[in-house]
Parts: C-alpha cells; sequence; structure tokens
C-alpha cells in the first residue's frame, strides 16, 4: 500500500497486487472550511499499463486515473434522498420512506428507483382515496371511474408510473426481474411523486389550516 498525502485536507492510497498488474486506488477530500468539514471518499480500482508491471518506482505514482478502468464510484457523501418538507405528519411515514429510496437509488440505480417509485405512488393511492389494496392497473382504472375526482393527466401520470416502475414475471418462473430504466425516466416518476405529494397531501392540510384560522377570527367577531 502506498499513501500520499495531498495538502491537509487530502491524502490517497493505492492497493496493487504484488506483481503491479491490477490496483484499487481511494481517495479522501474533507472540506477545509470548518463550518462544513464534509468528507468526500472515491475509489476506482483498474489494471495498470503493461509496462508497469513489477516496476515498484512506477506503481508508486499511481494516482486516480487508472488505465483501463474497471470500477469506479463515490462512497461519500451518500446520495441525497428525499425533500424534508415532505417528512410531515400529513404524510404518511411509509409513503416518504419509498419516496426517499427512490431519491437514494435515483443515480445508482434507475431501475430500483423507479420500483420505489411505483411502490411509493401505490402507496399515496390508497392512503388518499381509501382504495383496498389490489393490482395498481385496476386500483388506476378505480380513480378513472370517479367523474370529476381525479384529472385525466394525473390518471396518465399513475398510468406511466406504474408501466415505468413495473416488475417482470419470468414465463413458469416465481423470479421476477427489473425492466431496464433510464435515468431521465426515473427522475421523472419523482417529479410525480412530488407533485401528488403536495397536491394531495400538503396543499389540503394547508388550506385546513387557513381556513380554520379564518373561523377562529370570524368566532371572535361574533363574541
Amino acid at each position: 500500500m502506498y499513501r500520499v498525502v495531498i495538502g491537509e485536507n487530502a491524502y490517497s492510497n493505492t492497493f496493487s497486487d504484488p506483481e503491479g498488474c491490477v490496483a484499487i486506488h481511494s481517495s479522501i477530500f474533507v472540506c477545509p472550511h470548518i463550518a462544513c468539514g464534509k468528507t468526500e471518499v472515491t475509489v476506482d480500482a483498474g489494471y495498470l499499463p503493461a509496462s508497469n508491471a513489477g516496476k515498484e518506482n512506477e506503481r508508486r505514482k499511481t494516482r486516480g486515473d487508472l488505465a483501463n478502468s474497471f470500477f469506479s464510484a463515490r462512497l461519500l457523501p451518500l446520495e441525497a434522498g428525499g425533500k424534508l418538507e415532505f417528512k410531515t405528519a400529513e404524510v404518511p411515514e411509509t409513503v416518504f420512506n419509498d419516496y426517499d429510496q427512490a431519491c437514494r437509488l435515483l443515480k445508482s440505480s434507475p431501475c430500483a428507483s423507479a420500483t420505489y417509485a411505483r411502490r411509493c405512488i401505490q402507496g399515496m393511492v390508497r392512503k388518499k382515496f381509501k382504495l383496498k389494496p389490489g393490482k395498481f392497473q385496476n386500483e388506476i382504472k378505480t380513480l378513472a371511474s370517479m367523474n370529476g375526482t381525479i384529472r385525466q393527466e394525473v390518471i396518465d401520470a399513475l398510468e406511466s408510473v406504474r408501466r415505468i416502475g413495473k416488475f417482470r414475471a419470468m414465463p413458469d418462473d416465481d423470479v421476477k426481474v427489473l425492466v431496464d430504466v433510464s435515468y431521465d425516466e426515473a427522475r421523472q416518476t419523482i417529479e410525480v411523486i412530488e407533485a401528488l405529494l403536495f397536491d394531495w397531501f400538503l396543499a389540503p392540510a394547508e388550506r385546513e389550516k387557513r381556513a380554520g384560522a379564518l373561523k377562529a377570527i370570524i368566532e371572535s367577531k361574533k363574541g
């Protein structure tokens, strides 16, 4: 192992096999601002150039730019979770937790993120409209049949989330695999969640709060 100090707030480690053909490089950077102090940790692994194999001096020069890199990741900070303004008493905890996981998995696994988003949306539908648990497709059809209760563009958005985040069952097998989902598709499902969290849970609570305050004012005037 070779450690290289890069100033007072950063250093890197390089691990390589005895022959110097493969190396793993990690770097740590601590924000110098006292009020921050956050740490960033990155790791990557790759094959060293054949000309460097077995040459200790060349291996010591290894940094993060490994030739033929086959792995690269940021370990810290963790991906950001959901917006804290949605973590309120009005939003069911299970709904927020699924939304939070969808946000955290967005970059690392859009497929998993979309699946959590789908489960989150389904939980929102059941909580908001008191629907009996069943197939999401049938629940959406039930909502669509409630004339005037929910706008058609919302129905279309729910159907899109259902399709993007669904599981695909393998024929004659109980094993289920994820359908491929792009980053943009997964991000859009999260945006749908955030819009509905506001419309279905936060906005009604705010309207009720203001109506209550207005009623209290009127009652006080009567007194």
